[in-house]
Parts: structure tokens; C-alpha cells; sequence
């Protein structure tokens, strides 16, 4: 596994990892830059799995010619997906006030496919 961060130097638009030192993305990107982090996945041709708000995904121009121009798939989920408020208590956002899917690439078995959460499971940090 090789985990970048923009703190520790590792700009995701800049960086250029070694194709063969890695198998997948995989990434919760800021939504306001959803547009350019798929545009950079897409470019780099690597598997990936993105968690992105699903709100206006579809809605501009943009991001149309990006999906009908490059193969991906889509997982809706059967619930929201909670986020940690921080990473030190590991408490979560019980009621999110958007829903998220994942958009990956030669990822998943079909173009678009629908999985359950169950929110009873509880994940402790390590």
C-alpha cells in the first residue's frame, strides 16, 4: 500500500507513482474537485474506487463527455454512508445529509451494481 497526502508532499495532480509499485486507487476525494480527480484517474488508467457525493454527479457537461467517453461503474448503496467527524474519537455522522456511491473503474463485475450497509456493524479504530 502507498498512502499520499497533500500535507506530506504528494499532490495528486503533480505526483507520479511508479505504474507498477501500485494495483488500485482507491480514495474519498474532496467533492468540490470530483470533476478534475476523475479526469486525473482516468489518465492515469489505473483501477480505481471513488467515494463521491452522487448529487449533481451527472449534471454538467463536463462529466457527461467524461463517462460516456471512458468505461467505469457505479455502486449505489442501500443507505448513507457515515463519515467520521474526526480520526481521533472515531465518532461518525449518525444522519449525513447527502448520499454517496462509489464510481470505480475495471473495479466491479458489472457497470452498475447495488450493495447494503449494515449500519448495525460498528468499525473501532485501531
Amino acid at each position: 500500500m502507498i498512502a499520499t497526502h497533500i500535507e506530506d508532499g504528494y499532490d495528486f495532480f503533480e505526483y507520479e507513482p511508479n505504474r507498477d509499485s501500485y494495483d488500485y486507487i482507491v480514495s474519498n476525494p474532496p467533492y468540490s474537485l470530483k470533476t478534475e480527480v476523475l479526469e486525473r484517474l482516468f489518465e492515469l488508467g489505473k483501477p480505481f474506487a471513488m467515494l463521491i457525493g452522487v448529487v449533481g454527479l451527472f449534471e454538467s457537461q463536463r462529466r457527461f463527455e467524461m463517462f460516456r467517453d471512458n468505461d467505469w461503474e457505479i455502486m449505489y448503496l442501500n443507505r448513507r454512508v457515515s463519515f467520521m467527524k474526526d480520526f481521533t474519537s472515531g465518532k461518525t455522522a449518525l444522519n449525513p445529509p447527502f448520499s454517496s456511491v462509489y464510481i470505480t473503474h475495471d473495479i466491479l463485475p458489472k457497470q452498475v451494481v447495488f450493495e447494503e450497509i449494515d449500519k448495525k456493524q460498528v468499525l473501532l479504530p485501531v
